[in-house]
């Protein structure tokens, strides 16, 4: 995870390529990386490219997706103090 780690608190860092919907609508929220569970052995070939996050602060049309959890390229999250 490229410097990342499980209970880290991410920022989803906007991009000028979002697919659009629902991407754009995920720039700026901010989440808490968790633990894969059942992506677990399907995704152990992409643990350095990818996390696993809870989101729990969305802005706009982003709300709806507060409280679900998504993966992420690690590139596209930045950790937050």
């Amino acid at each position: 995870m490229a410097g990342l780690k499980l209970g880290d608190k991410v920022r989803i860092r906007d991009r000028s390529d979002w697919p659009s919907p629902p991407g754009f609508r995920l720039a700026n929220a901010e989440g808490t990386i968790v633990k894969w569970i059942e992506y677990e052995k399907p995704m152990e070939d992409f643990k350095d490219d990818y996390v696993y996050v809870h989101i729990e602060k969305a802005g706009g049309e982003g709300q709806v997706y507060i409280g679900n959890c998504m993966f992420f390229r690690v590139e596209d999250v930045e950790k937050i103090f």
